[in-house]
């Protein structure tokens, strides 16, 4: 049982992430723009921090892949909270409304299932 739960969440992990990967990699590589904190990067900056955030994207797909939940599920926490953080920040200073980026919720609650599913063990 403890299988196909874990299966149930790293399968669409590793698809939130390989989205994530490419679409950050060949935005760097098509049209190098992005929204960092509300902050408008282009040029080198935004070139960096797509390439960075698609290449940490990647390290967290192999981690995924790889090891068990409690390697990856701190690191995921993390990247999934920066990048709705990200989303809500973008949207309340560009649009004058909070709005989220839905990629980024699946994915941290889908990160929350291990903790979740442990939390519950004890």
């Amino acid at each position: 049982m403890a299988n196909l739960a874990e299966t149930l969440v790293k399968l669409p992990l590793v698809a939130l992430y390989l989205f994530l990967a490419l679409g950050s990699l060949l935005n760097a590589v098509i049209n190098p723009e992005a929204y960092l904190l509300c902050f408008k990067l282009e040029g080198l900056k935004a070139l960096l921090y797509l390439t960075v955030n698609g290449l940490v994207a990647s390290a967290l797909l192999t981690m995924i892949v790889r090891y068990e939940p409690r390697r990856w599920v701190l690191p995921s926490l993390g990247y999934f909270a920066f990048n709705l953080a990200d989303s809500i920040i973008i949207s309340t200073e560009i649009f004058k409304a909070p709005a989220f980026s839905t990629i980024s919720l699946i994915g941290l609650i889908l990160a929350l299932i291990p903790i979740i599913r442990d939390l519950a063990r004890r």
